[in-house]
């Protein structure tokens, strides 16, 4: 993210993430995700904890985190704090992303009582809230009092911002990566389900030119393309849950890719 952004984020303390926290952890499986996209919001519009993060994922191996936290069964979070709140934090964004659908990750590490479907994935829900998100947030409790209190150590704050530079391209590929794969995913669709032919092709193009402004990096092209799919999402798809569910996907890559 370029320093002018950065420099413009709130200051202020984690009070909004330790709510975000705690109505995560209060909530039913029904409103998860919707807490979940709330908690990741306070962290992107706080300057010290997007820093703070920031310099957690810094080298942070996502994928061999993650299968070295499977056991059996279960699902184990590092010892480490920082590796544990990065770990936790990618989790949050991928379930956020759809890229894995929390359902499915609960589930898998989480299950509960089978002979009620409904009381199982809810006690699935409180299970990985204690074991997950309770260590999470106390995790980043620790690591923020940490960075405050060290303004030139490992979590100063120009370090942070610097070291968040030297990672973020790859962040940024992988956010245009899921765009683009979301993106054929909506043409597809349109494909077998608008059948007039104008129809089709014009909210084919639209989705063509954001495909095209995302692999050129062409910021502007990007935004107004956006716009241009947005608006067709509305027109041919207004009341389709699986087509909202795949845009939010893209709404979300777009809005964090750096400029």
């Amino acid at each position: 993210m370029r320093r002018d952004i950065l420099d413009s984020m709130s200051s202020s303390g984690l009070d909004e993430f330790l709510t975000a926290c705690a109505n995560l952890k209060n909530c039913k499986y029904v409103l998860a995700e919707n807490r979940i996209a709330a908690l990741l919001k306070t962290i992107a519009d706080n300057r010290q904890l997007y820093s703070m993060f920031s310099a957690a994922l810094y080298g942070f191996d996502y994928n061999q985190t993650f299968s070295e936290s499977i056991v059996g069964r279960s699902f184990v979070l590092p010892s480490e704090p920082k590796t544990a709140a990065a770990l936790v934090f990618r989790i949050l964004l991928s379930i956020d992303s759809g890229v894995m659908p929390l359902q499915k990750f609960l589930q898998a590490y989480f299950s509960g009582d089978a002979r009620n479907e409904a009381y199982a994935i809810n006690e699935s829900f409180a299970r990985f809230t204690l074991e997950i998100v309770t260590p999470f947030e106390t995790y980043c409790k620790m690591l923020y009092a940490q960075m405050l209190s060290s303004p030139t150590g490992v979590f100063g704050e120009d370090t942070l911002a610097q070291n968040y530079e030297l990672d973020n391209s790859k962040f940024n590929e992988e956010l245009k990566a899921d765009a683009l794969n979301a993106l054929v995913t909506l043409a597809d669709i349109a494909e077998q389900t608008i059948g007039n032919i104008v129809d089709r092709d014009e909210f084919i193009e639209c989705v063509s030119g954001l495909q095209r402004a995302l692999r050129a990096d062409d910021g502007d092209n990007i935004v107004s393309s956006f716009f241009g799919v947005k608006f067709a999402v509305a027109y041919f798809f207004g009341s389709s849950e699986s087509v909202s569910a795949i845009f939010k996907k893209i709404e979300y890559d777009i809005t964090h890719l750096s400029k």
